[in-house]
C-alpha cells in the first residue's frame, strides 16, 4: 500500500514562481526530521529547485510551504519529494482472515466479498 502526503500548489501572487503547501502526511512520518531531511537534500543539491523552506502549523492545521525558484516546474519538484522524502511511503500488508475457522491470506478481491458476506448475514 503506498501513502503520499497530501500536497497542493499554488501560485505566488507576485511572480513567476510557485509553493508546494503540504497539509497532510502519511502515518508515522516525522514532521521535524522530513524538514530536516530536504533541507539537507536541498543543501546537498539533490532537489535543485527548492528556494526555501517553511512550516507554518498552528493549531488549526500542519501546513509546510515549499517555495519553489523562478521558472522551476513545481511537478518536477514535488515527484523528486516524492522520490528522495518521505513524502511518499510504501507499506506491506498481509491479508490474513480466519475463513471457514482455518486463517487463510486472501486478496484485495477476497477480502471485501467476504466482509460484504459479513454484513449481509
Amino acid at each position: 500500500i503506498k501513502l503520499r502526503a497530501r500536497v497542493e500548489i499554488e501560485d505566488v501572487p507576485s511572480g513567476r514562481r510557485q509553493r508546494i503547501i503540504v497539509t497532510e502526511l502519511p502515518f508515522q512520518v516525522n514532521k521535524a526530521r522530513l524538514l530536516e531531511k530536504i533541507a539537507e537534500l536541498v543543501k546537498d543539491k539533490r532537489i535543485p529547485g527548492i528556494q526555501d523552506l517553511r512550516d507554518e502549523s498552528d493549531r488549526d492545521g500542519m501546513r509546510m510551504v515549499i517555495e519553489l525558484k523562478s521558472g522551476e516546474i513545481a511537478k518536477v519538484v514535488e515527484n523528486q519529494l516524492y522520490k528522495f522524502t518521505q513524502l511518499e511511503m510504501t507499506f506491506g500488508v498481509i491479508m490474513l482472515a480466519v475463513i471457514d475457522n482455518k486463517p487463510k491470506v486472501l486478496n484485495l478481491k477476497e477480502i471485501l466479498e467476504h466482509f460484504l458476506d459479513f454484513r449481509h448475514t
